[in-house]
């Protein structure tokens, strides 16, 4: 007997992605509007399963899908009248998600499908498990929905495009081999700022330059941390001055680069205890909306994403990377938690406390602001605030 998952299909794809994985059935229904297929919300689903090695493209008449009037309960169920009459489907057993799509789709697939003893779900938004309001005899029951969504995926399932795919394993490994460097940044980041600062300057023209940069200078350390920078950077310091033939790896990290790494590297430490993945500097596309991330990752099948600005940031001093975070928000149109992580002394009063209007925007935006002295501390921060480890 075939079992076929039917799922409501609205702008959010997560629940009907949730649910067609954990039941794996033999056939999928996915029933769509005009205006959902304009947007592509059913590939988007098809292509995100797809990635995880459940195939329902239509090559193999594994998925079906019908357009339906939003407002019309008759109009539904005339379209499944003639769908499920068309291959001998009355036998089958269902599984009806009715999560997404409009209130009068949601009551048509109720009635329609009950008629057929179907077992009916619902996830509530938010959580990683379904309720069966029908049958009754698990009404009562609340199933965990083990499946967690990789970054790459989330952004599919929301028809976003990564650009940079193929480069994303390179950045991770890179930030990883210069873990300590990053950290030790962090930590001596007052003493050496003024030296950060000044390659930041001589240096942040050149980030684009596939070939690199001979870098030169005759700078004089003012303290031991300066002169170790240098060192860890591996700029050899011969015939007077300090030299090195610079990346473009090298010129992103000296200019700002570092604080990205840091936080990414604070992050996949929780990988597997609360965090599902994390990733590096991702370039993504929707339809003409192109952005860059510099840390992103999932926990329960949510997205969040970590917005970073070293140094002083003068041409910031407005926090118009709030701004950004609240443009990738509306252009991509999913819901994202943020955290924005700076080094800027801008964004807080003299006493050191966070300043009101930054504050309030942060909260409009649902971010959460990791001031210059608690950058040391983001791991934690993180912790508390998602709750990965008690407080």
């Amino acid at each position: 007997m075939r079992h076929i998952c039917v799922s409501l299909v609205s702008d959010q794809t997560i629940p009907n992605i949730l649910s067609i994985y954990h039941f794996k059935p033999d056939e999928l229904l996915l029933i769509t509007t005009d205006v959902m297929e304009k947007r592509g919300k059913r590939v988007h689903i098809v292509n995100t399963l797809k990635r995880y090695g459940s195939d329902y493209d239509y090559s193999g008449n594994r998925s079906h899908h019908i357009i339906v009037k939003e407002d019309s309960v008759l109009d539904c169920k005339r379209n499944l009248d003639q769908w499920i009459g068309s291959d001998d489907r009355e036998t089958s057993t269902f599984t009806v998600n009715l999560t997404g799509g409009t209130k009068i789709m949601l009551i048509a697939a109720y009635e329609y499908f009950k008629e057929y003893a179907a077992r009916m779900i619902y996830i509530p938004i938010g959580k990683n498990e379904f309720i069966t309001p029908f049958p009754k005899s698990e009404a009562l029951k609340n199933t965990a929905l083990d499946f967690r969504l990789n970054v790459l995926d989330y952004l599919t399932a929301y028809g976003i495009k990564i650009i940079n795919e193929h480069k994303l394993s390179a950045n991770c490994e890179e930030a990883q081999k210069r873990s300590e460097l990053s950290l030790w940044i962090v930590k001596n980041y007052n003493e050496i700022k003024p030296l950060m600062n000044r390659l930041s300057e001589k240096l942040r023209k050149y980030r684009n330059d596939k070939k690199g940069f001979q870098f030169n200078t005759g700078y004089e350390p003012k303290c031991g941390q300066e002169k170790e920078l240098f060192e860890k950077a591996g700029i050899k310091y011969e015939n007077n001055k300090y030299s090195k033939h610079l990346s473009k790896s090298e010129i992103i990290y000296l200019t700002g680069g570092w604080l990205e790494e840091y936080c990414y590297n604070e992050l996949i430490q929780f990988v597997g205890k609360g965090i599902d993945d994390v990733i590096l500097g991702i370039s993504c596309k929707k339809d003409n909306s192109d952005n860059e991330f510099d840390v992103m990752f999932t926990k329960d099948n949510a997205l969040y994403t970590v917005e970073c600005k070293s140094l002083d940031q003068d041409d910031d001093k407005k926090t118009d990377a709030l701004y950004k975070i609240a443009a990738l928000q509306k252009n991509f149109g999913i819901k994202i938690e943020s955290f924005f992580v700076s080094t800027s002394p801008h964004i807080l009063y003299e006493d050191g406390s966070l300043k009101q209007h930054i504050a309030a925007r942060a909260e409009q935006f649902k971010t959460m602001v990791i001031t210059p002295s608690e950058v040391i501390n983001f791991a934690n921060q993180v912790a508390k605030k998602l709750k990965i480890i008690e407080e």
